[in-house]
């Protein structure tokens, strides 16, 4: 059942990344790692290798504080990813409400016009 977990879990992050909807440049890596784990933690000589190196007792843990690892780490590279996003958002609507503004003040500096004339 482990087996079929990770590798739908492989299958969907594909899916998402021949979609584009998953940039590879960006989250993927960590994406990937997550799926490395999965299927490595299958291996119980693989986990004890894990716990003995991190000095935990109870084996299993150290899988699970890997994963939260990773997700921790995927959670700031995207909020980064967000705040430059929005930080962008800004500029533009700085940019586009400047050049409205300087198209109304030449309207309004412009000489009156005849109503037909252009």
């Amino acid at each position: 059942m482990k087996l079929v977990a990770v590798i739908a879990v492989a299958l969907v992050m594909l899916f998402l990344v021949r979609r584009n909807l998953l940039q590879v440049d960006l989250s993927f890596p960590l994406f990937a790692a997550i799926v490395v784990l999965g299927f490595a933690s299958m291996n119980e000589g693989f986990i004890d290798w894990i716990a003995v190196q991190l000095d935990i007792i109870y084996a299993p843990l150290a899988i699970i504080l890997i994963a939260i690892a990773i997700l921790l780490a995927l959670i700031t590279v995207l909020a980064i990813v967000l705040s430059h996003l929005r930080r962008r958002q800004l500029l533009i609507l700085r940019y586009l409400v400047a050049a409205d503004l300087g198209r109304q003040e030449a309207r309004r500096m412009a000489p009156n016009r005849p109503a037909g004339a252009q």
